[in-house]
């Protein structure tokens, strides 16, 4: 059994593109991790690109000392609390960039063990046996409408205060983030797809599970999920990143 991924990363209607797109694959583990800086910080495409790169580096060190640590509970916050800090640091050094700041989705996994964990509205999807199994739970006003029963998750997309966050990476005040260890280990045909706002808000869920179906590989999945948001889109749309990952025999 073995993982294989695909991704994409693209700057959509924005004049720079804010997204950072990071991974470790591995013939006995990998770790996938999606950022989006917030476009109305400046200096937020440094936030997310330290901020992917450092949990990664952070999963390859612990992995080369004790693979099994690696993709556990604690150690996974870990990389994201050090990429907290690491992120900090350098805003510190640099007050050009001092507001800014990213959203993060991360999964590590040896197959036996995952961890899914995620800050903001970068979102992940897991799917098991073709079916939408988990999804992260936003971090942003329009979620908190949802908790409320004021609108149905469905609607968070085209809701007015869905990019108004209420958890973010690299900000004055840090919130651990939100994670999810799955019950069992991973299965052929299961799958992982993390992604920023920019493309899971014209591409719905159901329309993943079956892009998914119909594609063989993780970059016919993306390319399916490309081809809808294409068509949706209009020309101011927002950076639009995705990472699709296949666990196959």
């Amino acid at each position: 059994m073995k993982i294989i991924s695909g991704s994409l990363c693209k700057i959509g209607g924005r004049e720079y593109n804010q997204d950072f797109l990071a991974s470790s694959v591995n013939a006995d583990a990998a770790c996938f991790v999606v950022c989006d800086g917030l476009g109305s910080y400046i200096g937020s495409e440094v936030a997310s690109r330290l901020c992917a790169t450092r949990i990664i580096e952070q999963f390859d060190s612990i992995r080369a000392l004790d693979p099994a640590r690696a993709v556990k509970r604690e150690y996974c916050e870990s990389y994201v609390t050090d990429a907290h800090n690491f992120v900090c640091q350098n805003k510190e050094r640099n007050p050009k960039i001092a507001s800014s700041c990213t959203t993060v989705a991360c999964v590590a996994t040896d197959f036996e063990n995952t961890t899914i964990l995620h800050i903001g509205d970068t979102r992940v999807y897991y799917f098991a046996g073709g079916r939408l199994a988990y999804q992260s739970t936003d971090h942003s006003l329009a979620q908190t409408a949802v908790d409320k029963g004021d609108i149905n998750l469905r609607d968070v997309r085209t809701h007015k205060d869905q990019n108004k966050l209420t958890r973010v990476l690299g900000s004055d005040y840090f919130i651990p983030p939100d994670v999810k260890v799955l019950d069992g280990p991973l299965r052929p045909g299961d799958a992982f797809i993390l992604c920023s706002d920019g493309l899971w808000e014209y591409v719905y869920e159901e329309e993943m599970e079956a892009d998914l179906a119909a594609a063989e590989t993780p970059d016919g999945v993306i390319e399916k999920m490309e081809r809808r948001l294409l068509q949706r889109i209009s020309k101011y749309n927002d950076n639009y990143s995705v990472i699709a990952a296949m666990v196959v025999d």
